[in-house]
């Protein structure tokens, strides 16, 4: 099989062999694609052209060959200015790169997910709101992969959420109303909270909130692997 001229972004690369990288794509009509990307490791001043464009937010059109889950990626080529993160907002879009990493099934269509990277990391680079864009980013990310969550309701009694009450969180489900005088644990939420987020409404508590609530959804389908840019960063998402 072979695929002409598919708008790509990096995700990961990794060493293989002398000379090559296997980079891991994320493309509107494949999803994530990884592919070998060989001679670019070489001290070659063609192959340090070649290699100075496999870096992250850099908008690619590529080319690929093969059956297999690894491709071996016959042509890439600039499409676009790279998106000049620094600072937080460069630790935040490696976060994101690597949530997609970790997430996302090999050859699966994404397209809207191709739309909401494009979306994040422009924003990244234009907003004051870090943490605001990150939330929004990994909500919409884990209803596109289905593991998204009623923000609105309680689960087991389909009433409306109370912003009084206190309500246990279940990642993939969602929220259920606290037994009068069960003990607190860090799976509970505010109902006021919760549903500020729901609207969009991101005040100082309901962004605290957000951020662990995020977490905890995410977590489930991570496991239990640490997230690299946190580790090599010493990077927390805001």
């Amino acid at each position: 099989m072979r695929i002409e001229s598919q708008p790509a972004y990096i995700l990961h690369t990794r060493n293989y062999r002398d000379s090559s990288l296997i980079v891991d794509f994320l493309t509107p009509d494949y999803g994530r694609v990884s592919g070998v990307v060989k001679g670019v490791r070489s001290n070659s001043k063609s192959a340090k052209q070649r290699r100075s464009l496999l870096q992250p937010f850099v908008s690619l059109f590529i080319s690929w060959s093969g059956k297999s889950e690894l491709k071996t990626i016959t042509q890439f080529e600039s499409r676009g200015m790279p998106i000049a993160l620094q600072g937080k907002r460069l630790f935040s879009g490696l976060y994101v790169n690597e949530l997609l990493s970790r997430l996302l099934q090999a050859d699966e269509q994404h397209s809207e997910i191709y739309t909401l990277y494009e979306w994040v990391t422009n924003c990244l680079l234009d907003s004051d709101a870090i943490d605001v864009v990150l939330r929004h980013f990994e909500l919409n990310l884990l209803s596109e992969l289905g593991y998204g969550f009623d923000l609105s309701a309680d689960i087991e009694s389909g009433e409306a959420l109370k912003p009084e009450q206190h309500y246990r969180f279940y990642p993939d489900r969602g929220f259920v109303q606290l037994e009068q005088g069960a003990p607190m644990a860090p799976n509970l939420f505010k109902g006021e909270d919760i549903l500020a987020i729901a609207s969009g409404e991101f005040t100082e508590q309901s962004r605290r909130a957000a951020k662990l609530l995020c977490r905890q959804a995410l977590q489930s389908h991570l496991g239990n692997k640490p997230l690299r840019s946190r580790e090599l960063f010493g990077f927390t998402p805001e």
